[in-house]
């Protein structure tokens, strides 16, 4: 079995000694399987990472990290999720040269991101005085400082530019497709420092479980698993934001086998 990880808004595969699938693929591979992890540009939008995504596993297969004898699965992160969804479309006029079986999403913004949407509309904010983001003056550079992420990158996800990349790019009846969602932690604090206030801003304007940036019913596509995972949205991919050296509580790479296991039959 191929696996192919594809990484959300940050770009980058291992960065200051961190992964961003934290063991996920060391994991993967004692397990047998291939594994591949694309770097994708951190700035640019769907359409240029998704170009960036296809030429890279066209060229993995062509080097022989990834096996053409055996059926590939795409696991993607966030904002990659629909990276995967541009480059499988009907729609994308250059495909993909490989067959790519399935497709399962973990926290993507297939609706949008109301965090998103605050970048061209900050006076959003003033329905929500309860909330503490008058003592900052930016409420999402603190996260933004973090991530290292992009403003020109999160303009793909706001929710107006998601419902015109779903309109459009429709998905390929030959894929099947898979979608997971954060809920954020079960416990206090719910989510780590970089992500609280965003967590509570999302769910004070939408009403939803969150992992910081992204609601539970944006994450939804196809076929969804009521199961979320109780963790934020770096916590997803192994990564404890208040704590990049420890690992989180959250049990993630039996979650990432839990991925593998559903679509090994297919």
């Amino acid at each position: 079995m191929n696996i192919v990880l594809v990484h959300g808004i940050l770009g980058f595969r291992v960065k200051f000694g961190i992964e961003y699938f934290r063991g996920v693929a060391e994991h993967f591979r004692e397990k047998g399987l291939k594994v591949f992890a694309p770097i994708l540009d951190p700035t640019r939008g769907i359409e240029y990472r998704g170009c960036q995504l296809r030429d890279q596993i066209n060229a993995a297969f062509g080097t022989g990290t990834l096996d053409h004898a055996s059926k590939t699965h795409i696991i993607a992160h966030s904002m990659g999720g629909l990276d995967s969804r541009w480059m499988l479309s009907p729609a994308t006029p250059i495909k993909i040269q490989a067959p790519i079986r399935s497709l399962t999403t973990i926290s993507t913004p297939h609706k949008g991101s109301p965090i998103a949407d605050l970048i061209d509309h900050p006076e959003l904010l003033s329905a929500f005085s309860t909330l503490p983001f008058g003592l900052i003056k930016n409420p999402l550079q603190p996260a933004l400082d973090v991530l290292g992420i992009s403003l020109d990158g999160l303009r793909d996800l706001t929710t107006q530019s998601c419902q015109a990349f779903s309109a459009k790019y429709v998905d390929d009846p030959a894929v099947v497709y898979f979608s997971v969602a954060g809920s954020g932690r079960p416990h206090f604090p719910e989510a780590a420092a970089a992500f609280l206030l965003l967590h509570r801003y999302t769910s004070a304007q939408t009403g939803q479980a969150n992992d910081g940036l992204v609601t539970v019913g944006s994450a939804k596509w196809a076929n969804f698993d009521q199961n979320t995972w109780t963790c934020d949205h770096g916590e997803e991919v192994g990564n404890n934001i208040d704590n990049l050296i420890m690992p989180p509580v959250f049990p993630w790479l039996a979650k990432y086998d839990g991925i593998v296991a559903n679509v090994a039959a297919l």
